[in-house]
């Protein structure tokens, strides 16, 4: 993976930031994108000490003069970007009928049309083996009580990325959608009720898994990556 250029978006913390630092140990460029400069700044410390290089670009993905930045920033690397991480995303956890607008809109908005907007730009700047990775959710298959909008996004980003996958696939760009059960993250801190944080996956587990599949040959596509705890769904 050395001389490659790879694109995170939501790599403040969580999962893109955990994804950063698995790609930084095989000498990567990360281009890591958030909307908190002083998280970006750490993500970026922890890319360099890992043995990576790091850019950072603050980025808010639902502003789409900000993607159309960061991937200018990041194809001017080398030209080109290889792979592009699709981790943005929020959740308001609420019965149905006592979500705000504002709380529909914003989970649909960051999570769903987010990952639209970073994937539309980047493709112009990928080549044939390039790899398109988009952060959907076991609530992406079934839905949950009280998680109507975070469910409604992510099916959205399955569904979608299963369009883009087709349509680029003569192209040889691969598109692999994350699948993953409950990740311990810092989403859960604002999340009602009681969750056992100690049976969800961590963070590096999901990375572990994307940096493998981003070390296929081109030729492989890896559709999908499932992941769950043994302990089964919460």
């Amino acid at each position: 993976m050395t001389e490659r250029v790879v694109v995170i978006t939501g790599a403040g913390r969580g999962i893109g930031r955990a994804t950063a630092e698995a790609f930084a140990q095989h000498g990567t460029h990360v281009v890591v994108a958030a909307r908190s400069q002083a998280e970006l700044a750490a993500t970026a410390e922890a890319v360099r000490a890992g043995g990576g290089e790091a850019t950072s670009v603050p980025c808010d993905v639902t502003a789409e003069p900000h993607v159309k930045r960061l991937v200018t920033a990041a194809a001017g690397i080398t030209g080109r970007i290889d792979i592009v991480v699709c981790n943005a995303g929020v959740a308001a956890v609420a019965p149905f009928t006592q979500l705000t607008m504002t709380d529909w809109e914003q989970t649909l908005r960051v999570t769903l049309t987010g990952t639209f907007l970073v994937c539309k730009h980047a493709v112009a700047h990928m080549q044939s083996g390039g790899q398109l990775f988009t952060l959907g959710s076991i609530a992406g298959r079934s839905g949950f009580p009280h998680w109507s909008a975070y469910s409604a996004a992510k099916f959205g980003v399955l569904g979608f990325s299963e369009a883009i996958r087709a349509e680029l696939r003569q192209r040889g760009i691969r598109v692999t959608a994350v699948i993953p059960g409950a990740v311990n993250t810092p989403l859960w801190d604002t999340v009602p009720g009681e969750w056992s944080r100690a049976n969800m996956l961590q963070p590096a587990d999901v990375a572990r898994a994307i940096v493998r599949a981003a070390a296929e040959p081109p030729h492989v596509s890896v559709d999908e990556i499932v992941l769950g705890h043994i302990a089964g769904v919460l």
